[in-house]
């Protein structure tokens, strides 16, 4: 697939996906989740991907949120069609058993905002701003926003943010758990590739298990989280890299992890 919205590189077993529309500071329209869903495909049956990146292109905005102008003429139908698809990717983002980082540089506005904390994990830079302002324009966010929001800042702060449009700093954002790290803005990238080679040091198959018990937790009992977790635990004992990284550990040396 030849993309338009989006710029993909690849840097080893690390893949830096890029929101390439920054005269309408990365608004999201229905061809960029296409696109976006092309390259989660991808990288889902790519065994040299580990780890993915998700930034945007331009020092203004990570996603500004959903493409507005696109949007204004939809009918119901057609706009539950585009929340289907936005539903259906982020679902995608949190069942690829590969870490997904974002590296907010910018704005990261409703739909900008819901992608963010759709990742594993986030690195803002100190200009980030982030905000839900759907309802400023008539309308809810169809991108999981009010599912995912709540459960990583609590419902009150949730709403506060809906209800207001306030947005937030990159500081407040970081102490509310929205993300992990807030860095200088020059230094965006290098830091997020940073993190990205610290994943890449540890165990594949035990990361990807880890996620999916993880996001799991959110959605089942404490029961159903014990028994797959016992399942998964079990199953790593069928790898190679269970082998060396506890034969490294015992003989004090640093593992040498073949993804295997």
């Amino acid at each position: 697939m030849t993309y338009k919205d989006l710029i993909v590189e690849r840097e080893g077993k690390l893949q830096i996906l890029k929101l390439n529309r920054p005269k309408v500071l990365n608004a999201l329209r229905e061809r960029t989740l296409v696109e976006l869903e092309s390259v989660l495909d991808k990288i889902a049956g790519d065994a040299k991907t580990r780890v993915l990146i998700i930034t945007g292109v331009g020092d203004r905005a990570f996603s500004s949120g959903g493409d507005i102008k696109e949007m204004i003429h939809m009918t119901r139908k057609e706009a539950a069609a585009f929340a289907n698809l936005a539903h259906r990717i982020l679902e995608k983002m949190e069942n690829l058993p590969k870490p997904i980082l974002a590296a907010v540089n910018g704005l990261a506005l409703g739909a900008g905002c819901d992608l963010a904390i759709a990742c594993d994990l986030g690195v803002a830079s100190e200009k980030a701003i982030f905000g839900e302002p759907p309802p400023g324009v008539g309308v809810v966010t169809p991108f999981g926003g009010t599912q995912r929001l709540p459960r990583i800042i609590g419902p009150k702060r949730a709403k506060y943010l809906f209800f207001t449009g306030q947005t937030l700093d990159a500081k407040t954002a970081f102490q509310m758990g929205l993300i992990n790290k807030v860095v200088d803005h020059r230094q965006l990238l290098t830091e997020t590739r940073n993190l990205a080679s610290k994943i890449l040091t540890r165990a594949s198959t035990a990361i990807g298990f880890s996620k999916v018990l993880i996001n799991s937790s959110m959605k089942q009992s404490l029961e159903e989280g014990d028994r797959l977790e016992v399942e998964l635990y079990a199953k790593c004992f069928d790898t190679y890299d269970q082998k060396e990284g506890m034969q490294a550990f015992v003989e004090k040396r640093t593992p040498v992890f073949k993804d295997e």
